[in-house]
């Protein structure tokens, strides 16, 4: 089987939506996600083992990053939805911190 992929394919627009929590009438915590309007253009691609693992050392475990060219339009603990799809932001990394590229570590869940 072969694979064909053209520059730009394998970008896709991602929903930025912010965490939002207050309490219910019982006075129990809630958490709600909220959108912000904010839109991203990534490229998903499956966490390596050593991110995962000094992820999970500090409890905030990944299963995938999202690299963004650009300076980051989410932070931790922000969601990126897409088609469905939810990914909550563990970390964000400005490689280089020169703004150009912003990779996102997230774990996909489905709550």
């Amino acid at each position: 089987m072969t694979l064909y992929v053209n520059p730009g394919s394998v970008y896709k627009e991602y929903a930025v939506e912010k965490k939002s929590s207050g309490k219910n009438s019982d006075g129990r915590q809630t958490r709600d996600y909220k959108s912000t309007g904010t839109t991203l253009l990534g490229a998903l691609s499956n966490a390596d083992p050593r991110e995962q693992e000094k992820y999970k050392q500090m409890q905030h475990p990944i299963t995938h990053t999202i690299a963004q060219r650009g300076t980051a339009k989410a932070k931790a603990e922000d969601r990126l939805v897409r088609d469905g799809r939810k990914y909550y932001v563990q970390g964000v990394n400005d490689p280089g911190d020169l703004g150009l590229w912003t990779v996102y570590y997230v774990e996909e869940r489905e709550a």
